[in-house]
Protein backbone atom coordinates (compact mmCIF):
# COMPACT_ATOMS: atom_id res chain seq x y z
CA UNK A 1 0.00 0.00 0.00
CA UNK A 2 1.13 3.52 -0.68
CA UNK A 3 2.03 5.78 2.22
CA UNK A 4 -0.87 8.01 1.17
CA UNK A 5 -3.31 5.36 2.35
CA UNK A 6 -2.85 6.27 6.03
CA UNK A 7 -3.86 9.86 5.34
CA UNK A 8 -6.73 8.65 3.19
CA UNK A 9 -8.05 6.50 6.03
CA UNK A 10 -7.87 9.45 8.41
CA UNK A 11 -9.70 11.70 5.97
CA UNK A 12 -12.33 9.01 5.54
CA UNK A 13 -12.90 8.86 9.30
CA UNK A 14 -14.31 12.35 9.61
CA UNK A 15 -16.58 12.08 6.60
CA UNK A 16 -17.76 8.58 7.40
CA UNK A 17 -18.80 9.54 10.91
CA UNK A 18 -21.08 12.07 9.26
CA UNK A 19 -22.12 10.00 6.25
CA UNK A 20 -22.92 6.91 8.27
CA UNK A 21 -25.53 8.94 10.02
CA UNK A 22 -24.10 7.98 13.42
CA UNK A 23 -27.48 8.26 15.16
CA UNK A 24 -30.04 8.78 12.41
CA UNK A 25 -28.83 6.29 9.83
CA UNK A 26 -27.35 6.62 6.39
CA UNK A 27 -29.79 7.52 3.64
CA UNK A 28 -28.19 6.88 0.27
CA UNK A 29 -29.26 8.96 -2.68
CA UNK A 30 -29.84 7.59 -6.14
CA UNK A 31 -27.21 8.37 -8.73
CA UNK A 32 -24.25 6.73 -7.00
CA UNK A 33 -21.95 4.22 -8.62
CA UNK A 34 -22.64 1.33 -6.21
CA UNK A 35 -25.81 -0.64 -6.89
CA UNK A 36 -28.02 -2.22 -4.23
CA UNK A 37 -28.42 -5.97 -4.54
CA UNK A 38 -30.89 -7.57 -2.16
CA UNK A 39 -30.24 -11.18 -1.18
CA UNK A 40 -33.24 -13.34 -2.09
CA UNK A 41 -32.31 -16.13 0.32
CA UNK A 42 -31.69 -13.88 3.31
CA UNK A 43 -35.14 -14.30 4.85
CA UNK A 44 -35.02 -18.08 4.60
CA UNK A 45 -31.52 -18.16 6.10
CA UNK A 46 -32.47 -15.73 8.86
CA UNK A 47 -30.07 -13.03 7.63
CA UNK A 48 -32.51 -10.19 8.20
CA UNK A 49 -32.62 -6.67 9.61
CA UNK A 50 -34.11 -5.91 13.01
CA UNK A 51 -37.61 -5.59 11.53
CA UNK A 52 -37.30 -8.86 9.60
CA UNK A 53 -36.81 -7.30 6.16
CA UNK A 54 -34.24 -8.86 3.80
CA UNK A 55 -30.63 -7.75 3.92
CA UNK A 56 -28.41 -6.85 0.99
CA UNK A 57 -25.28 -5.02 -0.09
CA UNK A 58 -24.11 -2.31 -2.46
CA UNK A 59 -21.70 -3.48 -5.14
CA UNK A 60 -19.50 -2.03 -7.84
CA UNK A 61 -17.45 -4.44 -9.96
CA UNK A 62 -13.76 -3.95 -10.43
CA UNK A 63 -12.45 -1.66 -13.14
CA UNK A 64 -9.89 -3.19 -15.52
CA UNK A 65 -11.12 -6.71 -14.93
CA UNK A 66 -8.03 -8.24 -16.49
CA UNK A 67 -5.99 -6.85 -13.61
CA UNK A 68 -8.46 -6.51 -10.74
CA UNK A 69 -11.09 -9.22 -11.09
CA UNK A 70 -9.82 -10.97 -7.95
CA UNK A 71 -9.20 -7.88 -5.81
CA UNK A 72 -11.88 -7.09 -3.23
CA UNK A 73 -12.74 -4.45 -0.65
CA UNK A 74 -15.55 -5.12 1.84
CA UNK A 75 -16.87 -2.28 4.00
CA UNK A 76 -19.04 -2.47 7.13
CA UNK A 77 -21.32 0.55 7.47
CA UNK A 78 -21.46 2.26 10.86
CA UNK A 79 -24.27 3.99 12.70
CA UNK A 80 -24.11 3.50 16.49
CA UNK A 81 -26.02 0.81 18.38
CA UNK A 82 -29.33 0.18 20.08
CA UNK A 83 -29.14 -0.81 23.72
CA UNK A 84 -32.44 -2.28 24.87
CA UNK A 85 -35.70 -3.63 23.47
CA UNK A 86 -37.44 -0.27 23.11
CA UNK A 87 -34.36 1.37 21.63
CA UNK A 88 -34.03 -1.42 19.05
CA UNK A 89 -37.75 -1.18 18.29
CA UNK A 90 -37.30 2.52 17.53
CA UNK A 91 -34.28 1.68 15.41
CA UNK A 92 -36.29 -0.84 13.41
CA UNK A 93 -38.34 2.03 11.95
CA UNK A 94 -35.38 3.52 10.07
CA UNK A 95 -32.62 2.54 7.68
CA UNK A 96 -30.39 1.26 10.51
CA UNK A 97 -32.93 -1.41 11.40
CA UNK A 98 -34.83 -1.99 8.17
CA UNK A 99 -34.09 -2.26 4.46
CA UNK A 100 -37.41 -0.70 3.45
CA UNK A 101 -35.93 2.75 2.82
CA UNK A 102 -32.59 1.77 1.27
CA UNK A 103 -31.95 3.59 -1.99
CA UNK A 104 -31.16 1.72 -5.18
CA UNK A 105 -27.67 3.17 -5.48
CA UNK A 106 -25.07 4.83 -3.30
CA UNK A 107 -21.79 6.65 -3.64
CA UNK A 108 -18.98 6.59 -1.10
CA UNK A 109 -15.79 8.60 -0.73
CA UNK A 110 -12.43 8.25 0.96
CA UNK A 111 -11.13 4.71 1.15
CA UNK A 112 -14.22 3.48 -0.75
CA UNK A 113 -13.99 6.07 -3.53
CA UNK A 114 -13.85 5.05 -7.19
CA UNK A 115 -11.77 8.17 -7.87
CA UNK A 116 -8.20 6.97 -8.28
CA UNK A 117 -6.79 10.37 -7.35
CA UNK A 118 -8.58 10.13 -4.02
CA UNK A 119 -8.20 6.40 -3.51
CA UNK A 120 -5.20 5.19 -5.56
CA UNK A 121 -4.84 1.83 -3.78
CA UNK A 122 -8.37 0.46 -3.97
CA UNK A 123 -10.29 2.49 -6.56
CA UNK A 124 -10.24 -0.37 -9.08
CA UNK A 125 -11.12 -3.18 -6.66
CA UNK A 126 -14.46 -4.96 -6.54
CA UNK A 127 -16.09 -2.92 -3.78
CA UNK A 128 -18.81 -4.12 -1.43
CA UNK A 129 -20.60 -1.94 1.09
CA UNK A 130 -22.74 -3.83 3.62
CA UNK A 131 -25.54 -1.67 5.05
CA UNK A 132 -25.88 -1.86 8.82
CA UNK A 133 -29.25 -2.98 10.17
CA UNK A 134 -28.76 -5.37 13.11
CA UNK A 135 -28.02 -2.90 15.93
CA UNK A 136 -24.82 -4.50 17.25
CA UNK A 137 -21.98 -4.17 14.72
CA UNK A 138 -23.04 -7.24 12.72
CA UNK A 139 -22.68 -9.43 15.83
CA UNK A 140 -26.25 -10.44 16.67
CA UNK A 141 -26.92 -14.17 16.45
CA UNK A 142 -30.23 -14.71 18.22
CA UNK A 143 -32.45 -17.52 16.95
CA UNK A 144 -35.80 -16.37 18.27
CA UNK A 145 -37.07 -12.83 17.68
CA UNK A 146 -38.28 -10.69 20.55
CA UNK A 147 -41.77 -9.20 20.31
CA UNK A 148 -42.23 -5.59 21.35
CA UNK A 149 -45.23 -3.37 20.60
CA UNK A 150 -46.49 -6.03 18.20
CA UNK A 151 -43.21 -6.08 16.22
CA UNK A 152 -40.86 -9.04 15.93
CA UNK A 153 -37.29 -7.82 16.53
CA UNK A 154 -34.48 -9.86 14.98
CA UNK A 155 -30.77 -9.76 15.85
CA UNK A 156 -28.98 -11.51 12.99
CA UNK A 157 -25.93 -9.46 12.01
CA UNK A 158 -23.58 -12.44 11.99
CA UNK A 159 -25.89 -14.27 9.59
CA UNK A 160 -25.93 -11.22 7.32
CA UNK A 161 -22.14 -11.55 7.01
CA UNK A 162 -22.53 -15.23 6.13
CA UNK A 163 -25.20 -14.51 3.53
CA UNK A 164 -23.14 -11.75 1.91
CA UNK A 165 -20.12 -14.04 1.57
CA UNK A 166 -22.29 -16.84 0.17
CA UNK A 167 -24.09 -14.60 -2.30
CA UNK A 168 -20.93 -12.89 -3.56
CA UNK A 169 -19.37 -16.30 -4.10
CA UNK A 170 -22.33 -17.54 -6.12
CA UNK A 171 -22.70 -14.37 -8.23
CA UNK A 172 -19.18 -12.95 -8.52
CA UNK A 173 -16.76 -15.77 -7.62
CA UNK A 174 -15.58 -14.24 -4.36
CA UNK A 175 -13.86 -17.56 -3.71
CA UNK A 176 -11.35 -16.62 -6.45
CA UNK A 177 -10.18 -13.59 -4.45
CA UNK A 178 -6.46 -12.92 -4.30
CA UNK A 179 -6.25 -9.59 -2.44
CA UNK A 180 -8.86 -8.57 0.15
CA UNK A 181 -9.26 -5.53 2.39
CA UNK A 182 -11.90 -5.65 5.14
CA UNK A 183 -12.80 -2.25 6.52
CA UNK A 184 -15.50 -0.14 8.16
CA UNK A 185 -16.05 3.05 10.12
CA UNK A 186 -17.49 3.86 13.58
CA UNK A 187 -19.77 0.95 14.55
CA UNK A 188 -18.57 -0.60 11.27
CA UNK A 189 -15.01 -0.01 12.44
CA UNK A 190 -15.84 -1.97 15.58
CA UNK A 191 -17.35 -4.67 13.35
CA UNK A 192 -13.99 -4.83 11.55
CA UNK A 193 -12.23 -5.64 14.82
CA UNK A 194 -14.88 -8.13 15.89
CA UNK A 195 -15.04 -10.05 12.58
CA UNK A 196 -11.52 -9.92 11.12
CA UNK A 197 -10.76 -13.45 12.33
CA UNK A 198 -14.07 -14.83 11.11
CA UNK A 199 -13.91 -13.27 7.66
CA UNK A 200 -10.18 -13.93 7.35
CA UNK A 201 -10.70 -17.60 8.18
CA UNK A 202 -13.47 -17.77 5.56
CA UNK A 203 -11.13 -16.49 2.87
CA UNK A 204 -8.25 -18.72 3.91
CA UNK A 205 -10.58 -21.72 3.79
CA UNK A 206 -12.50 -20.91 0.61
CA UNK A 207 -10.22 -18.69 -1.50
CA UNK A 208 -7.52 -21.08 -2.64
CA UNK A 209 -5.60 -18.39 -4.56
CA UNK A 210 -5.60 -15.86 -1.71
CA UNK A 211 -2.40 -13.85 -1.48
CA UNK A 212 -3.26 -11.12 1.00
CA UNK A 213 -6.03 -10.53 3.50
CA UNK A 214 -5.81 -7.34 5.54
CA UNK A 215 -8.18 -5.34 7.74
CA UNK A 216 -8.36 -1.60 8.39
CA UNK A 217 -10.68 -0.26 11.08
CA UNK A 218 -11.61 3.42 11.01
CA UNK A 219 -12.67 5.01 14.31
CA UNK A 220 -13.88 1.73 15.77
CA UNK A 221 -11.97 1.67 19.07
CA UNK A 222 -14.70 2.52 21.57
CA UNK A 223 -13.54 2.11 25.17
CA UNK A 224 -15.05 0.36 28.14
CA UNK A 225 -14.97 3.32 30.53
CA UNK A 226 -17.09 5.21 33.03
CA UNK A 227 -18.52 8.71 32.73
CA UNK A 228 -17.01 11.74 34.44
CA UNK A 229 -19.39 10.93 37.32
CA UNK A 230 -17.78 7.47 37.43
CA UNK A 231 -20.94 5.74 36.22
CA UNK A 232 -20.62 2.75 33.84
CA UNK A 233 -23.26 4.04 31.41
CA UNK A 234 -21.74 2.99 28.09
CA UNK A 235 -20.37 -0.39 29.31
CA UNK A 236 -23.82 -1.22 30.72
CA UNK A 237 -25.45 -0.32 27.41
CA UNK A 238 -23.02 -2.47 25.44
CA UNK A 239 -23.49 -5.37 27.85
CA UNK A 240 -27.26 -5.04 27.34
CA UNK A 241 -27.09 -5.28 23.54
CA UNK A 242 -24.51 -8.07 23.73
CA UNK A 243 -26.91 -10.15 25.80
CA UNK A 244 -30.06 -9.07 23.96
CA UNK A 245 -28.61 -9.99 20.56
CA UNK A 246 -26.94 -13.21 21.76
CA UNK A 247 -23.57 -11.97 20.52
CA UNK A 248 -21.61 -14.65 22.39
CA UNK A 249 -21.60 -16.56 19.10
CA UNK A 250 -21.27 -13.44 16.96
CA UNK A 251 -18.07 -11.73 18.13
CA UNK A 252 -14.42 -12.85 18.14
CA UNK A 253 -14.54 -16.49 19.29
CA UNK A 254 -10.94 -16.44 20.53
CA UNK A 255 -11.81 -13.53 22.81
CA UNK A 256 -14.88 -15.39 24.11
CA UNK A 257 -12.76 -18.47 24.85
CA UNK A 258 -10.27 -16.38 26.83
CA UNK A 259 -12.91 -14.76 29.05
CA UNK A 260 -14.78 -16.00 32.09
CA UNK A 261 -18.50 -16.34 31.29
CA UNK A 262 -19.37 -13.27 33.35
CA UNK A 263 -16.93 -11.14 31.34
CA UNK A 264 -17.62 -12.39 27.82
CA UNK A 265 -19.70 -9.30 27.03
CA UNK A 266 -16.44 -7.31 27.08
CA UNK A 267 -15.57 -8.97 23.76
CA UNK A 268 -18.03 -6.48 22.27
CA UNK A 269 -15.23 -3.92 22.74
CA UNK A 270 -12.22 -3.57 20.47
CA UNK A 271 -9.88 -3.10 23.43
CA UNK A 272 -10.54 -6.71 24.48
CA UNK A 273 -10.96 -8.29 21.04
CA UNK A 274 -7.96 -6.64 19.37
CA UNK A 275 -5.37 -8.76 21.17
CA UNK A 276 -7.01 -11.90 19.75
CA UNK A 277 -6.98 -10.82 16.09
CA UNK A 278 -4.83 -13.26 14.09
CA UNK A 279 -4.55 -11.21 10.89
CA UNK A 280 -2.88 -7.93 10.09
CA UNK A 281 -5.28 -5.22 11.21
CA UNK A 282 -4.49 -1.52 10.70
CA UNK A 283 -6.42 1.03 12.67
CA UNK A 284 -7.03 4.75 12.82
CA UNK A 285 -8.75 6.75 15.51
CA UNK A 286 -10.04 10.28 15.06
CA UNK A 287 -10.67 12.47 18.08
CA UNK A 288 -13.44 15.04 17.86
CA UNK A 289 -15.74 17.17 19.98
CA UNK A 290 -19.50 17.26 19.63
CA UNK A 291 -21.07 20.69 19.98
CA UNK A 292 -24.73 21.05 20.92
Amino acid sequence: MRTATAALILSTSASALKDDGWKTGLQFGDGGNMVLEMMPDSVASGAVCIDGTPSGYYFQPAANLDQNANNWQIYFQGGGWCYDTRDCWERSKGSLGSSKSWANTSSMGGIMSSDCETNPDFCNFNRVHIPYCDGNSFSGNRDDPIEYEGVQLHFRGKRIIDEVLKTLSAKYKLQDAENVLLTGCSAGGLATYLHTNYVGDWFHTNAKNLKRFKAASISGFFLDHTTIENQPVYPTEMKNIFELSNATHGVNSDCIAAMQPADQWKCNFAQFSYQHIRYCCFYSVICFLLSH
